[in-house]
This record gives C-alpha cells, sequence and structure tokens, in this order.
C-alpha cells in the first residue's frame, strides 16, 4: 500500500496529526469513450448548491463533442449539509450514485473521482486544490485563491508541477451571456482608449459595517449573544472546520447551522480566514482590472497607503476602508499604471485611458471617447455613477436597464444592443489582440478537462489575482505601503524588514501547504 493512502486510512486522530506530509501523485484516470467526468464537491454552502452544482448538472459540450459532468460526492464537514448535498445531486439524477461525505480526504483518495470543485472558506482552498492536484485530480477552485501570498505562489507552482487543469472561479470573464466585461477589456487591450493610465476597482462600503479589508478576529456577532451563537452544534466536526486556522469557540455565525439561504460574511472578514471584500468583491473587480491591464503573469511594483479617514466602527479595528493604490508598469512603454480602490458605486472596474474611459460592472457599460486624459478625483468619480460624465463623449452606454441586480434577470435588450454597437463600432472581431473567450467558466473547465487546453483563468491567473486581494488587505490591516517585487511575488529588497507575513504565522495539525 502506497504509504501515503496509508496515512489518509489510519484514523482521523493520526491523519490529523500527519496531514500536511502527503505527496502522492496519480496520473490521469482515463476515461473510456462516452464516460462522464466524475467530480467531488467540497464544501456545501450557497456558492456550491445555487451556482456550480446547478451549471455541472449542464449538459456541457467539448469540440462539439456532449461531454457530461457526473457529480458522485459532495462533501461537507457538516453532516447535515452533506446529506443535503448528496440529496441534491441524487433527485436531480434521479438515482442514488452520489455520497456525501464529512471528509475531504475520502474524495482526494478515491482514484474513480478525476476533478474537485472547492467552494469552502478561503483558509481551505490552497490546502485542498493543492493536495487534489498530488492526488491526480483537475481542480475547480472558487475565489479569491488563496488566503495568503505564499499559498498562491504555492498553487502556481502545484499546477506547473503535476501539470493539472486548474480554474479559478473568476466567472466574470466568462460572462459571455452578456459579454460586457469581455467587451469592455477588448477595447481597453486593443487601445481603443489610448494608452492606459488609471483604473478604478471599487467594492466595500467605506462607512458600513463591510468595508473592504478584513477585521481583527473576534468570536462572535454580537457578543449579547454568544451564549445562541455559541451553543454546541453536534453536526459538524469543527476541529476540521477550522483546520490551519487558529482554535477558537464554535461560532454559528462562522459555521452557519444547517444549509443556510445567505452568504455568510461573518468569515470573510476575519482576519485569519478571510480577507474582507478584497477577497470577496475584490477578487472579482480586481480580476478584470488585472485582466485589462495584461497583467495576468504580472503585478504592482509598489504599494500605496490610503490617505483617507480611519474608521471609527469598532468592527473595523480602527482601519481604513478604501483609498489605497497600486502602481504597475505598463508593458507597452514602462510608464505607470495606477489602481485605486474606491467603495462600491455603479461601476465595478473603470479603466482611464489617454482619450477615452470605459467603464463596466455586471449588467452595465459605458464608453466614453475623445476624453483626452481624464486624471480621476473624488468629483469624476461622483459624476461617472450615473454616466452623466461629458455626456457628449459617449459612444454607446447601458447603466442598470437591461439586467436586474443579480445580472441574469433580463429586463429589456439596452444592454445587447449596447454591446452590439461597441462591437460594431470597434470592430472588436477583427481587433489586433483577441481575448480567449469563454462562455462558462464552469463549462470552460469540463472542456478543457477533455481536450487538455488551458482553462481561461488556470492557477497563475487566479493566483496572481489573489495576491492583489492580499496586497490590498495588508496595506490596510498594517497601515502602510511597500515596494514590490512582481516576478517573484515577494517585498522589494528594501521593503523585506517591515515585519509583514506572507504566510500564516501558525499552522494547526499539520495543515501546511506543501508541494
Amino acid at each position: 500500500m502506497n504509504i501515503n493512502r496509508r496515512k489518509f486510512l489510519l484514523g482521523s486522530a493520526a491523519t490529523v496529526a500527519m496531514a500536511g506530509t502527503s505527496t502522492a501523485k496519480t496520473g490521469l484516470r482515463p476515461l473510456k469513450e462516452g464516460e462522464r467526468l466524475r467530480i467531488g464537491c467540497i464544501g456545501y454552502g450557497i456558492q456550491m448548491r445555487t451556482a456550480l452544482i446547478p451549471q455541472l448538472f449542464g449538459k456541457l459540450k467539448a469540440d462539439g463533442t456532449e461531454k457530461l459532468a457526473e457529480i458522485v460526492a459532495v462533501c461537507d464537514c457538516d453532516k447535515v449539509r452533506a446529506a443535503a448535498g448528496a440529496k441534491q445531486v441524487n433527485d436531480q439524477y434521479g438515482n442514488k450514485n452520489c455520497k456525501a461525505v464529512s471528509d475531504f480526504r475520502e474524495i482526494l483518495r478515491d482514484e474513480s473521482i478525476d476533478a474537485v470543485c472547492i467552494a469552502t472558506p478561503d483558509h481551505w482552498h490552497a490546502y485542498m486544490a493543492v493536495e487534489a492536484m498530488k492526488h491526480g485530480k483537475d481542480v475547480y477552485c472558487e475565489k479569491p485563491l488563496t488566503f495568503s501570498i505564499d499559498e498562491a505562489k504555492k498553487v502556481i507552482a502545484a499546477q506547473k508541477k503535476y501539470g493539472r487543469i486548474f480554474q479559478t472561479g473568476s466567472m466574470q470573464r466568462s460572462w459571455n451571456k452578456v459579454s460586457e466585461f469581455y467587451t469592455a477589456v477588448m477595447i481597453v487591450r486593443n487601445g481603443l482608449i489610448g494608452d492606459l493610465k488609471y483604473v478604478d476597482a471599487n467594492y466595500g462600503i467605506g462607512g458600513k459595517k463591510l468595508g473592504g479589508p478584513s477585521h481583527p478576529v473576534r468570536f462572535f456577532d454580537v457578543p449579547e449573544n454568544a451564549a445562541k451563537e455559541g451553543a454546541p452544534n453536534p453536526d459538524v466536526d469543527w476541529n476540521m472546520w477550522l483546520g490551519p486556522a487558529k482554535w477558537r469557540p464554535y461560532s454559528d455565525q462562522l459555521a452557519p447551522r444547517g444549509v443556510n439561504k445567505f452568504y455568510p460574511m461573518f468569515w470573510r472578514f476575519d482576519d485569519d480566514i478571510g480577507s474582507g471584500y478584497n477577497g470577496d468583491w475584490g477578487a472579482h473587480h480586481l480580476d478584470i482590472a488585472q485582466w485589462g491591464m495584461d497583467m495576468d503573469d504580472s503585478g504592482p511594483y509598489r504599494i500605496i497607503r490610503s490617505d483617507e479617514p480611519y474608521s471609527t466602527d469598532l468592527f473595523h479595528g480602527g482601519r481604513r476602508q478604501f483609498g489605497m493604490k497600486m502602481l504597475f508598469k505598463s508593458k507597452k512603454d514602462g510608464s505607470d499604471i495606477e489602481l485605486y480602490h474606491g467603495p462600491f458605486g455603479t461601476w465595478g472596474t473603470v479603466f482611464y485611458g489617454t482619450n477615452g474611459i470605459v467603464a463596466v460592472n455586471r449588467g452595465k457599460i459605458a464608453v466614453w471617447l475623445g476624453t483626452g486624459l481624464v486624471k480621476p478625483d473624488a468629483e469624476v468619480r461622483k459624476q461617472l455613477q450615473d454616466a452623466t460624465f461629458m455626456k457628449d463623449k459617449i459612444v454607446a452606454e447601458s447603466v442598470g436597464k437591461d439586467y436586474g441586480t443579480d445580472s441574469m434577470v433580463k429586463k429589456d435588450n439596452r444592454l445587447e444592443t449596447c454591446l452590439k454597437t461597441l462591437k460594431a463600432k470597434f470592430d472588436l472581431d477583427n481587433a489586433k489582440v483577441q481575448l480567449y473567450k469563454s462562455p462558462n467558466q464552469v463549462q470552460n473547465f469540463v472542456e478543457c478537462h477533455f481536450s487538455r487546453k488551458p482553462t481561461i483563468s488556470p492557477a497563475e491567473v487566479g493566483g496572481r489575482g489573489a495576491v492583489l486581494c492580499q496586497l490590498c488587505n495588508m496595506s490596510y490591516v498594517y497601515d502602510t505601503g511597500f515596494g514590490w517585487d512582481p516576478v517573484n511575488m515577494d517585498f522589494a529588497p528594501c521593503c523585506k524588514k517591515l515585519g509583514i507575513p506572507l504566510q500564516r504565522d501558525y499552522c494547526r495539525n499539520g495543515w501546511e501547504v506543501k508541494l
């Protein structure tokens, strides 16, 4: 018996003690003609239940041939959730072939499972993804890809080492049913608004409980409700839920009891588990900014501290909530591109060129041309919110009229009409720069499993996007700016003594990510 496999089978106590020592590497399981891709889903929260599993049910095509995925296991360390996930799948298929699993390592050691879909809290992403690749499985992992910069480097290295197909759940890159993000980035990357100089990435609510950065660790949402929120929950393996994170009492704010019908934000804003809105919505809009700047294989060279007022909200720990900046070197001429983090607004990502502006969000896009270089300030950003800025320079716009708040509920044809206008105006089909086209992030992953071609958001793209999220968060948490080495994803030599860690200072039970 393989020694690594044996470690998994020794039992929970011994397994936990040796959790970080697995080095198993297996090859791709050959599929027979017409055989389905067998997937294990890990983490049965609302994202898995309402977004990922339903898409995996679909008939996904590769090279014109129908290639189906089949979910064969749903794992969650809350046994109620695991059972509910298996039932959802079995009800869809009309059989009982999908099993409920409480320990993700059972999925990893199952050689009949070809791929995993990971949608756990952020602090588990990297370990599960790397171990899955070691065990010969392709990986779809939700954003932000990693909890730390050190983990991002290791996930990138693991994909290269083990040769797996990898997809980061940066779904806006595949928002091609309406394609506003693809269109926006095509215009920017082809220089159709001139040379890019400024970018805004907007997320978080500056003066509210949920700002941009994460919060200092706290046990309960409302201290007065501690007894209720921390009442024992026999359904969850709390030690497993925490994994590498520091020990703390059980909290149903961190791990909502049963099958919750809301997006739990408490853990996202915990320093030891998430990275605030930087790792939530930031992972979306920073990803589009990264794509538009052509920085999928690079990053910023300097981080600039925010000069906005410190928050007085007790939840924020005195941290500023927006206003930090990052400087990138343009690949075209080496000039600076400045990225600014602002709070939520009409636009998720805004690109400012030397002769135009492109603003985009889910269900919304606007393009200005012939503006000259506009240096964004508070007044410019305010006017951009309702697209009244330089009205005579707008080529085409659709601001929130076509699609509902979830961007998928169609109301009229304004957005499609706008996109057709932009496509024709800029002749995008014949543009010099042609971007990777993906109609659906999950479908793209399944197709690439069969073709063995790279996905639209492989480990390096997702890893570097996660690095942007972490750099934002580090700047707020440590209230500082610093020089950065984008090649090595490390502090510039002059800043190595700042004392800011790029990895966990403490990792419980041997859950360190190891190649």
